[in-house]
């Protein structure tokens, strides 16, 4: 019985380097906007929110946490994923990534 070598695979082409600050991407989740330049195991198209005041734009899920940026009142904020009575995602302007409080935030109709 002759043993055959086992098959190697590659992945090719060009890679790209993410800064977690700017591109909405966690490890089971990115915006549907890095499909074809990462790989994750679900993409989401961002949903367009409207600050309804001044807000907190968060590191993580929790008030306690670093603050990232001050969002002013009618601001607008892409959200990827809301669980928690959070929004995570980023800032259309300036497309600093993080977590904002359900509570301040309107959809955008």
């Amino acid at each position: 019985m002759t043993e055959h070598p086992r098959p190697s695979f590659a992945l090719s082409g060009p890679s790209i380097e993410l800064d977690g600050r700017t591109h909405a991407v966690r490890g089971d989740l990115a915006d549907i906007a890095l499909a074809g330049k990462l790989f994750v195991p679900h993409y989401a198209k961002p949903m367009e929110m409207r600050c309804t005041t001044a807000a907190t734009l968060h590191a993580e899920a929790d008030a306690q946490s670093d603050t990232l940026a001050i969002l002013e009142a009618d601001a607008r904020f892409m959200a990827v994923d809301m669980a928690g009575g959070w929004a995570w995602g980023f800032a259309a302007n300036g497309h600093i990534v993080g977590y904002i409080s359900l509570d301040l935030l309107d959809q955008v109709t």
